[in-house]
C-alpha cells in the first residue's frame, strides 16, 4: 500500500503543483475575480456531472471488486456506463444552453457568467466520459494510468491553452474553454488507451438495469459530498462580490494540500475494501483499513501543520489581495487534519453494502451545510462558508464512524 500509495502521492503532488499555477496564471494574468468566475463555472460543471453520471463511476469499483470481473468484463460494463451517461447528458446540455442568461443575469447577478455557462454545454459529457474512465482505472487497479490521466495530462494541457489564450488576448471565459479543449484531448487519449479497434466479445452477468440500481444510492452519496464541500463556494458567489469568491477558492485549494495522503490512500483502498468485503473477510478488512488509517494520520500532521505555520508566505505568491485568506486557510486546515484522524469513512461505508446509509447522512449533513453558510456567510463572510464547511464534515465523519461501528463492528482507528 506504501509503493503505490507513493507513486500516487507524487503525482498528486505534480498534479497540485499545476493546479496551483493554473490557478496562479488566471489570477495573475486575467484577475482574482475572472479567477472567482472560473472556479463558479467549474464547480457547477463538476456537480452537473456528478449527477448525470449516475453514480456509476463509483459502481463500476464496487461491482468489480466484489464480483472479482476480469478486465474485459470490467470493460463491458464500462462501456454500458458510457452508453447510459451519454444519453442522460443531453439534459443539463439543453438546460445550460437555453438557460445561459437566466442563470447568469438573475440568479448569480453577473453579465459576463453566460458565457461561461454555455462552455458548461461543451464541456458536460467530456466530464463525465473523464470520470468513467477514471474510475475505470481504478476498478482494474491501473493505478499509473489513473495518476496520467487525473494529474498529469489535463493539467499540463490546460496550462499551455490559458497561456495561448492570454497571449492571444481572448476574453476571460476562454480561461474555461481552455478546460473544455484540455477535458476533449484527454478524454480522446483515455479511450483510446481502453478500446482496442477490434475488440473482443465478453458478457458481463450484469444489466444495464442492475448497474443504474446498483448506482443511484452512490450517486446521492456522491453528489452530497461533493456539495458538502462545495456549497460555501456556489453560496459565495450568490451572496458576496467575486474577488471574496476568488480569495476564497485560493485559501480553499491550499487547505485541500491536508488531503493529499487522505486522497491518494483513498484510490488504493476502494477496490481492495471492495474485494475483501465480497470475499467475507472482515478480519483483513478491519486490518486493512486500520493500517490504512494510521498511515494517513502520520502523514498528514506535518502537511496541515505547514500550512497553518507558512499560511502567509504561502497565500503572497498568489498575490496581495489573497493574504486576507489567511485565516480562512487556517479553519479549512483544521478541519482537513479532523478528517484525517477518522480515516476514509465515506468510502469504507460505500464499498461495504452500506452505501444507503452512507446516502441518507450525507443528506442530513448537506442541510445542515446550506443553513450554516445561510446564517454565517452575511455575518462572518468567507471565514463562515470555512466554519460551515468544516462543522458539517465534521459531523459527516463522526456519524458516518458511529454507523461504522454499527455495521461492521470496528472503528478506523481502533
Amino acid at each position: 500500500m506504501i509503493s503505490t500509495s507513493g507513486i500516487g502521492f507524487i503525482f498528486r503532488l505534480f498534479g497540485l503543483g499545476t493546479s496551483f499555477l493554473a490557478t496562479m496564471l488566471i489570477s495573475r494574468l486575467f484577475s482574482v475575480g475572472v479567477f472567482g468566475n472560473y472556479s463558479l463555472a467549474f464547480t457547477i460543471a463538476q456537480a452537473t456531472a456528478l449527477v448525470f453520471a449516475l453514480g456509476i463511476p463509483s459502481a463500476l469499483v464496487k461491482i468489480v471488486g466484489n464480483n472479482s470481473y476480469t478486465y474485459l468484463q470490467a470493460k463491458k460494463l464500462l462501456i454500458k456506463g458510457l452508453k447510459i451517461t451519454l444519453v442522460f447528458s443531453i439534459v443539463p446540455v439543453m438546460f445550460f444552453f437555453f438557460g445561459a442568461g437566466f442563470l447568469s443575469e438573475t440568479i448569480f447577478k453577473s453579465d459576463v457568467l453566460s458565457n461561461y455557462f454555455v462552455v458548461i454545454c461543451l464541456v458536460l459529457p467530456l466530464f463525465i466520459f473523464h470520470e468513467l474512465f477514471l474510475f475505470f482505472f481504478i476498478s482494474v487497479k491501473k493505478f499509473k494510468l489513473y495518476n496520467v490521466f487525473m494529474f498529469g495530462l489535463p493539467n499540463l494541457l490546460l496550462l499551455a491553452f490559458l497561456y495561448l489564450f492570454y497571449i492571444l488576448k481572448m476574453p476571460e471565459h476562454y480561461t474555461f474553454i481552455a478546460f473544455a479543449i484540455s477535458m476533449l484531448i484527454v478524454v480522446i487519449t483515455e479511450a483510446f488507451m481502453v478500446f482496442e479497434i477490434k475488440p473482443k466479445t465478453v458478457d458481463t452477468p450484469l444489466s444495464s438495469g442492475a448497474l443504474v440500481k446498483t448506482a443511484w444510492p452512490l450517486l446521492f452519496s456522491g453528489l452530497m459530498l461533493y456539495l458538502l464541500n462545495w456549497t460555501d463556494l456556489i453560496m459565495l458567489g450568490m451572496m458576496v462580490d467575486e474577488d471574496e469568491v476568488g480569495i476564497y477558492n485560493i485559501a480553499y485549494k491550499i487547505g485541500t494540500l491536508g488531503f493529499l495522503v487522505i486522497v491518494t490512500v483513498n484510490i488504493i483502498m476502494m477496490p481492495k475494501m471492495a474485494e475483501l468485503y465480497g470475499k467475507g473477510d472482515l478480519s483483513g478488512l478491519k486490518k486493512f483499513i486500520h493500517k490504512s488509517t494510521r498511515l494517513i494520520i502520520f502523514t498528514t500532521v506535518p502537511i496541515v501543520a505547514g500550512i497553518v505555520g507558512l499560511s502567509s508566505y504561502i497565500l503572497s505568491f498568489f498575490g496581495e489581495e489573497a493574504i486576507a485568506g489567511k485565516s480562512t486557510l487556517i479553519i479549512i486546515s483544521a478541519g482537513i487534519l479532523f478528517s484525517a484522524m477518522c480515516g476514509n469513512t465515506d468510502q469504507i461505508l460505500n464499498m461495504t453494502g452500506n452505501e444507503k446509509v452512507f446516502r441518507n447522512i450525507t443528506v442530513v449533513c448537506f442541510l445542515a451545510n446550506i443553513s450554516l453558510n445561510y446564517l454565517l456567510i452575511p455575518v462572518y463572510g468567507i471565514n463562515g462558508a470555512a466554519i460551515a464547511s468544516v462543522a458539517t464534515n465534521a459531523l459527516l465523519n463522526v456519524i458516518s464512524l458511529f454507523y461504522m461501528k454499527k455495521m461492521l463492528g470496528f472503528y478506523t482507528f481502533a
